[in-house]
């Protein structure tokens, strides 16, 4: 079956039989698929064409994350979706939810200061995952909701983490990502590229219309130890409304922010 261009990596064993590890990379592998999906879902066949597994597979699996809870099938479109018990798993997890909840004052300072869309995001392996946002949309077309998982380098929050990994990890992310941006056009890819080589000069990832036109995003590391970071904090503005001369500014404000949230992240680095 053929395997969709942008789907997260499999694991390198995936001609392997269904069982023991391989069967738990699998099933996590169609858990990350649905939750970046959490209020559309996924058809199954849809689904398996995704994650590069065949129907038959791919629906044993979803059977058996439905009967756990991992997985809910919604009975109006019989759509998947995450299910309750990970909800309920994830208040094991307090740390996270003080550091979600730590995050509102200072998102919503920026997105009041430049009139746009403030966003933190967590790393979460080759992605990025949307954790916390305050303002007004400054997309057309482009959900980037809480829940929201994407490549990092399709926005300035993933490629102000992907810059701070070290460079073996950093080449390693790239080529895995690009990859599954592969049915993209080559302008795409290449103004992608050129915002990776432009935010990497500037030590700050600046996106300069590259993803949305008329649309600039800046956006710093957050919770840097060691050879890990945590997260990123961005915000999105209309180019109109902020132009290139207050980069500066937004930068500051970025770095200000970032101190207050890099405390508030302790707990979850130890």
């Amino acid at each position: 079956m053929k395997r969709s261009p942008d789907a997260a990596p499999l694991p390198d064993d995936v001609s392997a039989p269904l069982r023991g590890a391989q069967a738990v990379a699998r099933a996590a592998l169609i858990l990350r698929e649905i939750s970046s999906r959490g209020r559309f879902g996924w058809r199954a066949s849809d689904l398996a064409i995704r994650c590069g597994l065949d129907r038959g597979t791919t629906h044993r699996i979803l059977s058996a994350l439905v009967r756990e809870r991992l997985v809910h099938q919604r009975a109006s479109d019989r759509h998947y979706l995450p299910g309750p018990l990970i909800f309920e798993m994830s208040q094991a997890m307090p740390a996270y939810a003080e550091f979600q909840g730590a995050c509102g004052p200072s998102l919503r300072r920026l997105s009041r200061q430049f009139k746009g869309l403030a966003l933190v995001h967590l790393h979460s392996q080759d992605d990025t995952v949307c954790i916390g946002r305050s303002g007004e949309s400054v997309y057309v077309g482009t959900a980037m909701e809480v829940g929201t998982r994407w490549p990092l380098i399709a926005s300035a929050g993933g490629v102000a983490i992907l810059i701070a990994l070290p460079p073996r990890e950093r080449e390693r992310v790239q080529r895995n990502n690009f990859a599954r941006l592969a049915a993209r056009t080559p302008e795409a890819v290449s103004a992608i590229k050129a915002m990776i080589a432009r935010s990497q000069a500037l030590g700050m990832a600046f996106n300069r219309g590259e993803t949305a036109a008329g649309v600039h995003a800046c956006a710093l590391p957050l919770g840097r130890r060691e050879q890990q970071v945590l997260g990123s904090l961005a915000i999105a503005f209309r180019a109109a409304e902020v132009p290139e001369a207050r980069m500066e500014e937004v930068a500051a404000a970025l770095r200000e922010e970032v101190q207050v949230l890099d405390a508030a992240a302790a707990k979850l680095l130890d």
